[in-house]
């Protein structure tokens, strides 16, 4: 194949009589039935489950599920954006209107200080979860957000005490 001559992929032969669509997690073939030149690549079964354990006599099944979310870790990521973005209005308008500055003041105090909350709360639930609740960054950045916005919270009350 030249550079000018465009790319054009090899097509695959029509099935041959009698052949079904394999059902899911099968192979087309079984190992006794290839087509001459097929090989696999791997080995048949290609996904063999592990041997369940035996305890007292009896199999003992684990069942390997995905860790489900921290609920107040979601919360605290919420309210320290939040907090965040309520503090920054508070710091602007805190000089020029006190009472503007002291009711975000309070808004961001409020939730920066939840966030801190639900964030301390929500990593030591995953802690203790032993990997079957999963968020531990969100929790960081709940944690981490939820200073900045009660931070910039007691700064914006400075800024509205001097000014009053």
């Amino acid at each position: 194949m030249s550079a000018q001559e465009p790319y054009r992929p090899q097509m695959q032969p029509p099935p041959q009589q009698g052949w079904q669509q394999p059902a899911y997690g099968q192979h087309p073939y079984p190992p006794q039935q290839m087509p001459p030149g097929y090989q696999y690549a791997v080995q048949w079964p290609m996904f063999a489950a592990p041997a369940p354990a035996m305890v007292d006599g009896f199999m003992l099944l684990q069942p390997r599920l995905k860790p489900i979310p921290s609920g107040p870790a979601i919360g605290s990521l919420v309210a320290g954006i939040g907090g965040t973005i309520a503090a920054v209005p508070g710091l602007i308008s805190a000089a020029f209107n006190p009472w503007a500055g002291l009711t975000f003041f309070m808004l961001s105090a409020l939730l920066g200080v939840g966030s801190i909350m639900l964030g301390s709360y929500a990593r030591r639930q995953i802690g203790a979860a032993g990997g079957g609740v999963s968020g531990r960054g969100v929790a960081l950045s709940g944690l981490i957000l939820g200073i900045i916005a009660t931070s910039m919270a007691g700064l914006t009350g400075l800024i509205t005490l001097v000014a009053i």
